[in-house]
């Protein structure tokens, strides 16, 4: 059920960029159904700060390779993990945020994060959520979904809006985008194995639906947060046209 809009408070989260970024940044709607209350970036330099700050919003920085190092953890330490995220869930609440959006954040959320803004947690990834395998799996989930899905054939990719949980990908599905079709010339190199031509093409075609649509994209899936959607009220997706 849809309640009255109220401003959610956003933190950005991110690695080395954060797609989409300026188009939250310089929305209408910024102020109102939702503010950019921080971006946190989990690198010891962000590009866009100076232009992020000069629009009042502060980048926090996060490093996450020196705090593993630090305490001589591999990043793939859980226990490390689960500290790095408790510093950044507690910087999170004493700004007064409410919901997190990962843009091109490269790592995985622990509980510590997790259940501190349950089903509050929305991330853009960058193929189509809602295609499965024949075990009911999700087809394209991880890091390489744009090229996962042009080397398996998909005449089209889409980026979707999905919430956060402990598995990957696995979350329940917000919003996904509109069609992106995959040039014919990629599915020849992938057939004729030449794995640099379809690596150099994914690429761009990932950037192509991460600057056409993932700005757009979480404004909308904002949208319906302010109004009340959560995830118990999604009973399809919501599909929206890209530009």
């Amino acid at each position: 059920m849809l309640n009255d809009f109220r401003t959610l408070r956003v933190a950005v989260l991110c690695s080395k960029r954060a797609p989409g970024l300026d188009e939250l940044l310089h929305h209408p709607n910024r102020g109102k159904l939702f503010d950019i209350g921080c971006v946190v970036t989990t690198e010891t330099s962000f590009p866009d700060a100076r232009r992020v700050e000069a629009l009042d919003v502060p980048v926090l920085h996060h490093p996450i390779r020196p705090f593993f190092d630090a305490r001589e953890a591999s990043l793939r330490h859980q226990p490390t993990r689960r500290d790095f995220d408790s510093v950044t869930a507690t910087v999170l609440r004493q700004l007064g945020i409410d919901t997190v959006v990962l843009l091109g954040y490269l790592y995985v959320l622990s509980d510590a994060m997790l259940t501190q803004f349950f089903n509050r947690i929305i991330n853009v990834h960058d193929a189509d959520l809602t295609l499965a395998d024949s075990n009911g799996e999700r087809k394209y989930a991880g890091l390489h979904s744009t090229r996962d899905a042009i080397v398996a054939g998909e005449k089209e990719t889409r980026s979707t809006v999905h919430y956060v949980t402990e598995k990957v990908d696995a979350g329940p599905v917000l919003i996904l985008s509109g069609r992106y079709p995959v040039a014919p010339f990629a599915h020849d190199a992938a057939r004729a194995g030449h794995a640099d031509v379809v690596k150099a093409y994914a690429y761009a075609h990932r950037e192509w639906m991460m600057r056409d649509c993932w700005g757009s994209l979480v404004i909308r899936a904002l949208e319906y947060m302010s109004a009340g959607v959560d995830q118990e009220d999604l009973t399809e997706v919501i599909r929206v046209a890209s530009a």
